[in-house]
């Protein structure tokens, strides 16, 4: 039995258990050979058993010990390095390439979310990843995007019937309950709701609600916008509610609230939902296009998994 730590992991080790007689070179014969092949791609014992441990380090101890955890996150990273390994193949028959100009400009776009050099590099660290290693998973996060892209073009247009029958079919989820536009003053005591609820008979609603809110709405004059009825339980007696200043209380405070507009139960038209219809149309037909892409892949490769090795890696909790 051979053991692989995770330097990212605090007390949880990836054990190969098989009979290894404490050798050496069977040990570092056996970190090389492959779990899967996937054409000319590899990914051996020890490169799989490294992203074992890096998909596991957010389980606790408990459930990263778990089979169920253990086979779904095995079967995962076989998929994965499967898809990578085709995209990787097919993007280089369509000559897509990341140049380094490209690549540079994006790793200065995300580094730019750190605050600084530290908290970048720390990240990676807790990743157990090198910088070298995490710039060229980025670059691979590119030449997917250019595939998807590649393939997405084939996918036809959306037409107007198209459009049409969605709406139809999915009219339910375009139904509006009767909702009210509400602005509000939060405060945490109903000492101070009363003062604000006088100071409101000769100050505008939207300057003591900057003034005196304590919630982030406050900072734009106390507005919330659109509530549907049901959304907010304790908003729901607004809704028969008459005019004027309305207080509520609430587990964030006491709510001084102005009922602004009312509109009545409604059905979205289908110039007001196309946007979004065609946005689900085109997804749903380039997953399509996607799908179709990925089993003409798999049909013309040469796929092999080894189940028995990937079996016998396992994980241990020991500290």
């Amino acid at each position: 039995m051979k053991l692989i730590k995770s330097p990212a992991l605090t007390g949880l080790f990836i054990l190969i258990s098989l009979s290894l007689a404490g050798c050496t070179s069977k040990y570092q014969q056996l970190s090389k050979k492959p779990v899967e092949k996937v054409n000319d791609h590899v990914a051996t014992v020890k490169e799989f058993s490294n992203q074992l441990a890096r998909k596991l380090k957010n389980f606790d101890a408990l459930a990263a010990k778990d089979p169920n955890n253990v086979h779904r996150v095995k079967e995962d990273i076989l998929k994965d390095f499967l898809v990578k390994s085709l995209t990787l193949d097919w993007a280089r028959s369509q000559n897509i390439v990341i140049s380094e100009d490209v690549l540079d400009k994006e790793v200065d776009k995300l580094r730019a979310n750190y605050p600084d050099d530290l908290a970048f590099r720390r990240s990676l660290a807790q990743e157990n990843l090198s910088f070298a290693e995490w710039r060229e998973e980025l670059r691979y996060v590119l030449i997917e995007r250019e595939v998807f892209k590649k393939i997405s073009e084939k996918a036809k247009p959306i037409t107007d019937e198209e459009i049409r029958r969605y709406y139809e079919d999915h009219k339910d989820l375009y139904k509006r309950k009767e909702r009210i536009y509400i602005r509000q003053i939060v405060v945490d005591e109903e000492a101070k709701a009363d003062a604000v609820k006088l100071s409101l008979k000769n100050k505008d609603f939207a300057e003591v609600a900057k003034a005196y809110s304590i919630t982030p709405e406050g900072k734009q004059g106390g507005v919330v916008g659109w509530i549907e009825k049901g959304s907010v339980d304790y908003f729901d007696r607004l809704f028969t509610a008459g005019a004027g200043i309305q207080t509520v209380k609430s587990p964030f405070g006491v709510h001084l609230i102005r009922v602004e507009k009312k509109a009545p139960p409604s059905t979205l038209t289908l110039e007001d939902v196309k946007p979004q219809i065609v946005r689900a149309l085109k997804a749903q037909r380039e997953q399509a296009e996607y799908v179709a892409w990925l089993d003409a892949q798999l049909r013309s490769s040469k796929v092999l998994k080894d189940y028995d090795l990937m079996n016998s890696i396992t994980v241990d909790t020991r500290g």
